[in-house]
Protein backbone atom coordinates (compact mmCIF):
# COMPACT_ATOMS: atom_id res chain seq x y z
CA UNK A 1 0.00 0.00 0.00
CA UNK A 2 2.76 1.91 0.71
CA UNK A 3 4.18 1.80 -2.60
CA UNK A 4 1.12 2.62 -3.96
CA UNK A 5 0.71 5.76 -2.31
CA UNK A 6 3.83 6.92 -3.44
CA UNK A 7 3.56 5.87 -6.91
CA UNK A 8 0.59 8.23 -6.83
CA UNK A 9 2.64 11.39 -5.42
CA UNK A 10 5.20 10.66 -8.17
CA UNK A 11 3.41 10.71 -10.71
CA UNK A 12 0.27 13.14 -9.53
CA UNK A 13 2.40 15.45 -6.70
CA UNK A 14 1.82 18.44 -9.13
CA UNK A 15 -2.14 18.34 -9.28
CA UNK A 16 -2.15 17.31 -6.03
CA UNK A 17 -0.22 20.61 -5.67
CA UNK A 18 -2.51 22.82 -7.87
CA UNK A 19 -5.30 22.45 -5.35
CA UNK A 20 -3.38 25.37 -3.29
CA UNK A 21 -3.29 27.04 -6.64
CA UNK A 22 -7.27 26.68 -7.27
CA UNK A 23 -8.32 27.68 -3.62
CA UNK A 24 -5.76 30.51 -4.24
CA UNK A 25 -7.44 31.49 -6.90
CA UNK A 26 -10.47 33.75 -5.84
CA UNK A 27 -7.37 36.29 -4.87
CA UNK A 28 -5.76 35.93 -7.83
CA UNK A 29 -8.26 37.10 -9.86
CA UNK A 30 -9.20 39.78 -7.78
CA UNK A 31 -5.68 40.86 -7.37
CA UNK A 32 -5.28 41.02 -11.60
CA UNK A 33 -8.39 42.36 -12.17
CA UNK A 34 -9.83 44.94 -9.27
CA UNK A 35 -7.43 47.65 -10.70
CA UNK A 36 -10.10 50.51 -12.19
CA UNK A 37 -13.00 48.39 -10.47
CA UNK A 38 -15.23 50.08 -8.07
CA UNK A 39 -15.12 48.26 -4.57
CA UNK A 40 -18.61 47.33 -4.52
CA UNK A 41 -17.56 44.78 -7.56
CA UNK A 42 -14.77 43.10 -5.39
CA UNK A 43 -16.77 40.59 -3.80
CA UNK A 44 -18.15 39.81 -7.76
CA UNK A 45 -14.24 38.98 -8.75
CA UNK A 46 -13.89 36.84 -5.65
CA UNK A 47 -17.18 34.80 -6.57
CA UNK A 48 -16.15 34.58 -10.13
CA UNK A 49 -12.55 33.05 -9.00
CA UNK A 50 -14.05 31.10 -6.75
CA UNK A 51 -16.63 29.49 -9.55
CA UNK A 52 -12.77 29.63 -11.54
CA UNK A 53 -11.22 27.50 -9.16
CA UNK A 54 -13.44 24.78 -8.29
CA UNK A 55 -13.89 23.94 -12.53
CA UNK A 56 -10.14 23.90 -12.36
CA UNK A 57 -9.83 21.58 -9.32
CA UNK A 58 -12.19 19.80 -10.85
CA UNK A 59 -10.21 19.04 -14.03
CA UNK A 60 -6.91 18.51 -12.12
CA UNK A 61 -9.10 15.88 -10.31
CA UNK A 62 -10.30 14.33 -13.18
CA UNK A 63 -6.58 13.91 -14.57
CA UNK A 64 -5.25 11.99 -12.05
CA UNK A 65 -8.26 9.21 -12.62
CA UNK A 66 -7.25 8.73 -16.15
CA UNK A 67 -3.79 8.16 -15.36
CA UNK A 68 -3.90 4.33 -14.97
CA UNK A 69 -7.13 3.53 -17.00
CA UNK A 70 -4.32 0.97 -19.40
CA UNK A 71 -5.03 -2.89 -19.78
CA UNK A 72 -1.15 -3.51 -19.45
CA UNK A 73 -1.70 -1.83 -15.66
CA UNK A 74 -4.73 -3.41 -14.83
CA UNK A 75 -3.58 -6.81 -15.10
CA UNK A 76 -0.41 -5.67 -13.50
CA UNK A 77 -2.28 -4.02 -10.22
CA UNK A 78 -4.65 -7.20 -10.24
CA UNK A 79 -1.89 -9.69 -10.09
CA UNK A 80 0.18 -7.53 -7.16
CA UNK A 81 -0.43 -8.34 -3.27
CA UNK A 82 -2.66 -4.90 -2.65
CA UNK A 83 -4.12 -5.84 -5.77
CA UNK A 84 -6.90 -3.96 -7.54
CA UNK A 85 -8.75 -2.96 -4.19
CA UNK A 86 -5.72 -1.00 -2.79
CA UNK A 87 -5.19 0.61 -6.13
CA UNK A 88 -8.59 2.12 -6.57
CA UNK A 89 -8.92 2.79 -2.58
CA UNK A 90 -5.55 4.88 -2.59
CA UNK A 91 -7.06 6.98 -5.39
CA UNK A 92 -10.05 7.69 -4.31
CA UNK A 93 -8.12 8.70 -1.32
CA UNK A 94 -5.77 10.92 -2.71
CA UNK A 95 -9.26 12.32 -4.76
CA UNK A 96 -10.21 13.17 -1.29
CA UNK A 97 -7.43 14.31 0.02
CA UNK A 98 -7.39 17.40 -2.74
CA UNK A 99 -10.72 18.28 -2.33
CA UNK A 100 -9.87 18.72 1.38
CA UNK A 101 -6.75 20.67 0.21
CA UNK A 102 -9.47 22.88 -2.05
CA UNK A 103 -11.33 23.61 0.85
CA UNK A 104 -9.08 24.65 3.19
CA UNK A 105 -7.29 26.53 1.12
CA UNK A 106 -9.91 28.35 -0.02
CA UNK A 107 -11.60 28.70 3.83
CA UNK A 108 -7.92 29.86 4.87
CA UNK A 109 -7.73 32.41 1.87
CA UNK A 110 -11.07 33.37 2.95
CA UNK A 111 -10.11 34.24 6.44
CA UNK A 112 -7.19 35.89 5.62
CA UNK A 113 -9.08 38.16 3.21
CA UNK A 114 -12.42 38.64 6.04
CA UNK A 115 -9.35 39.83 8.57
CA UNK A 116 -7.92 42.37 5.69
CA UNK A 117 -11.41 43.69 4.92
CA UNK A 118 -12.44 44.49 8.42
CA UNK A 119 -9.15 46.18 8.93
CA UNK A 120 -9.75 48.99 6.02
CA UNK A 121 -13.12 49.11 7.11
CA UNK A 122 -15.11 46.65 4.68
CA UNK A 123 -17.07 44.23 7.14
CA UNK A 124 -19.70 44.02 4.54
CA UNK A 125 -17.59 41.88 2.47
CA UNK A 126 -18.84 38.80 1.55
CA UNK A 127 -17.21 35.55 3.12
CA UNK A 128 -17.07 32.70 0.62
CA UNK A 129 -16.33 30.21 3.29
CA UNK A 130 -20.36 29.32 3.24
CA UNK A 131 -19.90 28.70 -0.53
CA UNK A 132 -16.74 26.57 -0.33
CA UNK A 133 -17.98 23.74 1.88
CA UNK A 134 -20.86 22.78 0.08
CA UNK A 135 -19.10 23.27 -3.16
CA UNK A 136 -16.48 20.88 -2.34
CA UNK A 137 -19.20 18.14 -1.64
CA UNK A 138 -20.39 18.94 -4.86
CA UNK A 139 -17.37 18.07 -5.85
CA UNK A 140 -17.39 14.81 -3.79
CA UNK A 141 -20.31 13.78 -5.70
CA UNK A 142 -18.94 14.47 -9.13
CA UNK A 143 -16.04 12.63 -8.39
CA UNK A 144 -18.10 9.22 -6.85
CA UNK A 145 -20.30 9.37 -10.44
CA UNK A 146 -17.25 9.97 -12.98
CA UNK A 147 -14.66 7.03 -11.28
CA UNK A 148 -16.65 4.44 -11.92
CA UNK A 149 -17.57 5.50 -15.54
CA UNK A 150 -13.31 6.05 -16.09
CA UNK A 151 -12.71 2.66 -14.93
CA UNK A 152 -15.47 0.86 -16.21
CA UNK A 153 -14.91 1.76 -19.89
CA UNK A 154 -11.92 3.88 -20.56
CA UNK A 155 -11.66 7.49 -19.97
CA UNK A 156 -12.77 8.70 -23.90
CA UNK A 157 -15.27 6.26 -23.68
CA UNK A 158 -16.39 6.41 -20.18
CA UNK A 159 -16.65 10.56 -20.21
CA UNK A 160 -19.14 9.82 -23.38
CA UNK A 161 -21.32 7.48 -21.63
CA UNK A 162 -21.29 9.44 -18.33
CA UNK A 163 -22.54 12.43 -20.73
CA UNK A 164 -25.20 10.67 -22.40
CA UNK A 165 -26.59 8.93 -19.24
CA UNK A 166 -26.97 12.37 -17.73
CA UNK A 167 -28.61 14.15 -20.73
CA UNK A 168 -30.84 11.37 -21.37
CA UNK A 169 -31.98 11.59 -17.14
CA UNK A 170 -32.49 15.62 -17.48
CA UNK A 171 -34.61 14.84 -20.93
CA UNK A 172 -36.61 11.93 -19.13
CA UNK A 173 -36.99 13.75 -15.67
CA UNK A 174 -38.14 16.78 -17.85
CA UNK A 175 -40.59 15.07 -20.07
CA UNK A 176 -42.19 13.38 -16.79
CA UNK A 177 -42.20 16.56 -14.92
CA UNK A 178 -44.62 18.42 -17.68
CA UNK A 179 -46.50 15.16 -18.21
CA UNK A 180 -47.13 14.50 -14.95
CA UNK A 181 -47.22 18.16 -13.61
CA UNK A 182 -49.85 17.80 -10.87
CA UNK A 183 -47.72 14.75 -9.36
CA UNK A 184 -44.71 17.15 -9.80
CA UNK A 185 -45.93 20.17 -8.36
CA UNK A 186 -45.82 18.88 -4.33
CA UNK A 187 -42.50 17.72 -4.79
CA UNK A 188 -41.58 21.17 -6.22
CA UNK A 189 -42.55 22.92 -3.00
CA UNK A 190 -41.17 20.40 -0.72
CA UNK A 191 -37.87 21.20 -2.69
CA UNK A 192 -38.25 24.81 -2.05
CA UNK A 193 -39.05 24.43 1.33
CA UNK A 194 -36.57 22.11 2.21
CA UNK A 195 -34.03 24.55 0.62
CA UNK A 196 -34.90 27.69 2.26
CA UNK A 197 -32.34 29.47 4.45
CA UNK A 198 -33.84 28.56 7.89
CA UNK A 199 -33.12 24.97 6.65
CA UNK A 200 -29.84 25.19 4.47
CA UNK A 201 -28.02 24.09 7.76
CA UNK A 202 -29.99 20.97 8.35
CA UNK A 203 -29.86 20.37 4.74
CA UNK A 204 -25.93 20.95 4.43
CA UNK A 205 -25.48 18.52 7.64
CA UNK A 206 -27.09 15.58 5.72
CA UNK A 207 -26.25 16.44 2.30
CA UNK A 208 -22.23 16.05 3.39
CA UNK A 209 -23.67 12.80 4.67
CA UNK A 210 -25.11 11.73 1.71
CA UNK A 211 -22.32 12.65 -0.49
CA UNK A 212 -19.74 10.96 1.62
CA UNK A 213 -22.21 7.92 1.57
CA UNK A 214 -22.35 7.70 -2.18
CA UNK A 215 -18.74 8.28 -2.14
CA UNK A 216 -17.92 5.42 -0.86
CA UNK A 217 -20.64 3.33 -2.39
CA UNK A 218 -18.82 4.40 -5.50
CA UNK A 219 -15.56 2.72 -4.82
CA UNK A 220 -17.66 -0.26 -4.05
CA UNK A 221 -19.11 -0.08 -7.25
CA UNK A 222 -15.85 0.73 -9.15
CA UNK A 223 -14.37 -2.87 -7.34
CA UNK A 224 -17.07 -4.36 -8.91
CA UNK A 225 -16.75 -3.09 -12.50
CA UNK A 226 -12.78 -2.65 -12.80
CA UNK A 227 -11.61 -6.32 -13.60
CA UNK A 228 -14.81 -6.15 -17.01
CA UNK A 229 -13.33 -2.38 -17.32
CA UNK A 230 -9.70 -3.66 -17.85
CA UNK A 231 -10.76 -6.37 -20.27
CA UNK A 232 -12.20 -3.78 -22.56
CA UNK A 233 -9.10 -0.65 -22.61
CA UNK A 234 -8.26 -0.10 -25.64
CA UNK A 235 -4.30 -0.24 -24.88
Amino acid sequence: MTGLIYKEWKQNRLFVLSMILCGLTPIIVLLLLSGGIPASAHDKLRISGLLAGFLAAGAMQMLVIRGDDRKLWGYWITASPDGYKGFLRVKYEIVFAMIVLFMFTLQLTDIGYQAFADDNGKAEAVQLSGMAFPLCFVQILLRAIDIPFVYRFGSKRGSYIKLSCLVLAALAFSALSVIFKEHFEPVFKMGRKLFSPENSSLVLSVGSVVCLGLYYLSYRITCKLYLKGVEQYEH
